[in-house]
């Protein structure tokens, strides 16, 4: 009874067959094709249904979704921060272990400044195309 009570239930949720037969353009379309619709089926949709449909290009993005991106896209620049330090600090810790490496060390310690850093200016061009990008 508890079954046939949720088909029920089910079945209401299901929205009418003319919402359907619009939607269902758009709705076969993959992923990869444009999202071109002809006249008729603009007309006919909803505006609710017509902002969900899957691969239409967004209008224009709220500002402040772009600095939230932004500002998560900027957090790894700190994980490039720590980086530094802690290469720094393991080049102090080899250096009073092994003091005659110390010329050796310090070389393997710039190239791993030089990969982080480079990290860092790579995260900060894509935080100013997630910010500045429509």
């Amino acid at each position: 009874m508890a079954l046939l009570k949720q088909a029920v239930r089910a079945a209401n949720l299901v929205p009418p067959m003319g919402l359907l037969r619009n939607l269902a353009p758009a709705a076969c379309r993959t992923l990869s094709t444009p999202a071109l619709r002809n006249a008729e089926v603009q007309k006919n949709v909803s505006p609710v249904a017509a902002s969900t449909v899957l691969g239409e290009p967004l209008g224009k993005r709220n500002a402040g979704v772009s600095v939230l991106g932004c500002a998560i896209a900027m957090v790894a620049v700190g994980g490039c921060a720590q980086g530094i330090g802690q290469l720094f600090a393991a080049l102090v810790v080899g250096m009073a272990r092994n003091p005659s490496m110390k010329e050796d060390l310090f070389t393997y310690t710039l190239i791993g400044m030089g990969f982080l850093e480079f990290l860092a200016i790579v995260v900060i061009l894509i935080a100013g195309l997630l910010l500045y990008s429509e």
